[in-house]
């Protein structure tokens, strides 16, 4: 990834989105419960909904691409007391694309792939008519909230592109697929377990990519 870093001299702009029908594994899957009931978690799927973008930098037969994703749920009510309430994540990635052959306009190309990526949790819950030992027992269901939503992943695959050209002859608008195996780990600390939980799947999307 470092040289791709530092060879900057010919790269051009690379974006895109994926999409990734949901299928009946997301309906097995809630209805098997597997839900994290934060509605920010990796598995929940408003991170990683059916369509994805991401955008980076392509310099000969190498990019760097990153994608963000953010979810934030927030309420706040007020009667004798004002409680607050948020629960959310921020997702971060980067993943390098190594391609076959130099990306030529009219031509099939293959690439492989790997990355990484994180989500950063958030999760509060506070009540001014709440006592200590009732804000405390919120901050333990807080942490643990966290717990279930943050984590590292990886991520390695295949693809393949058909590139099209654009005025100056050059590869412009792309049509593409893109399988990866991603795996995801998480902790979760309590004052008197620790719950470790690692999701693992294979994934297939289309692609659709401009250069410029």
């Amino acid at each position: 990834m470092l040289p791709l870093l530092v060879a900057t001299a010919n790269a051009a702009f690379l974006g895109g989105v994926a999409f990734v029908p949901a299928g009946i594994g997301a309906l097995a899957f809630a209805d098997a419960d597997g839900f994290s009931d934060t509605l920010a978690s990796e598995q929940d799927g408003w991170l990683r909904p059916p369509l994805t973008a991401h955008a980076g930098w392509v310099t000969g037969r190498n990019a760097m691409l990153a994608h963000v994703a953010v979810v934030e749920v927030v309420s706040e009510s007020a009667s004798d007391a004002v409680h607050t309430f948020n629960v959310g994540g921020v997702r971060l990635g980067a993943d390098w694309r190594g391609y076959v052959w130099p990306r030529t306009p009219g031509k099939v190309n293959l690439w492989g792939t790997g990355g990484l990526f994180g989500i950063v949790p958030n999760s509060a819950e506070a009540d001014s008519g709440w006592t200590e030992d009732e804000q405390t027992e919120a901050d333990r269901d807080s942490a643990s909230r966290r717990g279930r939503i943050g984590g590292l992943g990886l991520q390695a695959g295949l693809g393949a592109e058909y590139p099209f050209a654009d005025a100056s002859g050059q590869p412009g608008v792309s049509l593409g697929a893109r399988w990866v195996v991603r795996g995801f780990g998480g902790l979760d600390l309590e004052e008197t377990s620790t719950q470790f939980s690692m999701l693992v799947v294979s994934e297939a999307a289309l692609l659709l990519e401009f250069t410029r």
